[in-house]
C-alpha cells in the first residue's frame, strides 16, 4: 500500500516518506516476534487487536501528514478566503460556527422565515438558504443591479406601452383617414359616372314643380322613382365591385338590379320582366355595369312612348349578348342612332327587337 501510494503521489517538493515506514516496521517486528513465541512481546504488546489497529492507524495518520493521503484543513481560513462570497455556517440552533464576508446579523425570527421561503430579499440583497448536516448555511447575494436592471425593464416597457398605444391610434387614424379618402374617391367616381342621371332627377323635380295635372305629377314621380332605383343599384353594383376580389361581379348581381328596376317600372306603367342567364357566372365588373347601363339608357330614353319591354341578358361562349323585345307604336330607329352599336330590327307592327353583343374574353369564370 504504502509503495503504491509513493508512486501515485503527485506533490511536488520534498515527501517525507518514513512517518509511515516506522509504524510498518514496527508492525512487521511485532508480527516475526509473535511468531517466534518472544517472551517479552507477550509482556510489552500482547494484545493482537490492540497492536494491529494502533499501528495501522499509525500508518494512515503518516500518510496523512506526510501528503501520500491528502486531507482538507484550516476550514476557517478556507471560508474566509472564499473570494465574493458573504456567507455563514451554523447549527440547528443558529450558533455560527464559519462565516465569510461581511454577512449581516439575523435574528432567529427572520431565520425561520428564510429557511421556509428558501430566500428572502431585503433592501436590494437577496439571503438564501440551504439545509446542510447538522446545520443550515445562509449565503446573501447583492441583486441590487440586477433590480436596478429590472426597473429600467419595467419603464421601458411602460414607455413602448405607451408608444405602441399611440402608433395604435395613429394607425386607426390613418386607416380611417384612407377609408375616407377611398369612400370619397368611390362617392365622386360614383357621381361622375351616374351626372347625366343626377341633372334627370333636377329636371324631373322643376317639372313636378311646374305640373298642375294629377296625371302628370303621378307619371314624374314614377320617373324620379325609376332613376332614384337605377342610383340606388348603381351605387351597389360599384361597392360590391370594390369589394371583391379580382374586380368582378356574378350574373345574380345583375339579376337583383333588373329586379328591382323592373319593379318600379310598373309607376310608369310599363310592363317590364327580365332573364339573366346563369346567375353564378362571374364576369368582368365592366361587363356587368355596360348591362345595366344599357338598360338604363333605354328606359330613359323609351319610357313615354313604351308599353312593355323584356329585357334578356345570356353568355354565349365569350360573348355577352344583351337582346331587349320592346312593344311601343312609335319607330325606334331613330332613338338608336346615338348608340350604334345596338341594333334595332322591326318584327312586327308595334313590336322592336334591339340587340346588342359585349366582348370581355377576361376577368370571367
Amino acid at each position: 500500500m504504502e509503495i503504491i501510494l509513493i508512486r501515485k503521489s503527485r506533490i511536488p517538493g520534498k515527501k517525507q516518506f518514513w512517518l509511515p515506514v516506522i509504524p510498518g516496521i514496527l508492525l512487521l517486528g511485532w508480527n516475526i516476534g509473535n511468531i517466534l513465541r518472544l517472551p517479552f512481546i507477550k509482556i510489552i504488546a500482547g494484545d493482537m487487536t490492540a497492536v494491529c489497529c494502533l499501528l495501522m492507524a499509525a500508518i494512515f495518520q503518516g500518510c496523512i501528514l506526510c501528503g501520500l493521503i491528502q486531507t482538507n484543513n484550516r476550514y476557517f481560513e478556507l471560508f474566509q478566503t472564499s473570494g465574493g462570497l458573504d456567507a455563514e455556517i451554523t447549527d440547528c440552533s443558529f450558533q455560527r460556527y464559519y462565516h465569510s464576508g461581511d454577512f449581516p446579523e439575523l435574528s432567529p425570527e427572520l431565520r425561520r422565515i428564510i429557511i421556509d421561503r428558501s430566500s428572502v430579499q431585503e433592501q436590494g440583497i437577496r439571503i438564501n438558504h440551504i439545509p446542510i448536516r447538522g446545520g443550515h448555511l445562509f449565503w446573501s447575494e447583492d441583486i441590487s443591479v440586477l433590480l436596478d436592471q429590472y426597473q429600467d425593464i419595467r419603464e421601458q416597457q411602460e414607455e413602448l406601452t405607451a408608444r405602441n398605444r399611440l402608433l395604435q391610434k395613429a394607425y386607426q387614424k390613418e386607416a380611417e383617414r384612407r377609408k375616407t379618402e377611398e369612400q370619397n374617391r368611390l362617392l365622386n367616381m360614383i357621381q361622375n359616372q351616374t351626372v347625366g342621371q343626377l341633372e334627370l332627377l333636377s329636371q324631373f323635380m322643376n317639372e313636378l314643380e311646374r305640373t298642375e295635372s294629377r296625371e302628370q305629377y303621378d307619371r314624374i314621380l314614377g320617373k324620379i322613382v325609376v332613376v332614384g332605383t337605377y342610383l340606388k343599384r348603381r351605387k351597389n353594383l360599384v361597392l360590391t365591385q370594390y369589394a371583391s376580389d379580382g374586380n368582378l361581379l356574378t350574373m345574380e348581381d345583375l339579376r337583383q338590379s333588373l329586379a328591382e328596376s323592373c319593379d318600379s317600372l310598373k309607376l310608369c306603367r310599363i310592363r317590364a320582366a327580365y332573364y339573366v342567364e346563369n346567375a353564378d357566372v362571374q364576369l368582368n365588373a365592366e361587363d356587368i355595369l355596360k348591362c345595366y347601363d344599357t338598360f338604363e339608357w333605354l328606359v330613359e330614353r323609351l319610357v313615354d312612348i313604351m308599353q312593355s319591354v323584356f329585357y334578356r341578358v345570356s353568355q354565349i361562349d365569350d360573348a355577352l349578348r344583351i337582346s331587349v323585345h320592346i312593344v311601343s307604336e312609335v319607330d325606334l330607329r331613330g332613338f338608336m342612332s346615338e348608340r350604334p352599336e345596338l341594333k334595332v330590327q322591326q318584327e312586327d307592327e308595334n313590336e322592336w327587337f334591339i340587340r346588342c353583343i359585349v366582348f370581355r374574353k377576361r376577368g370571367g369564370r
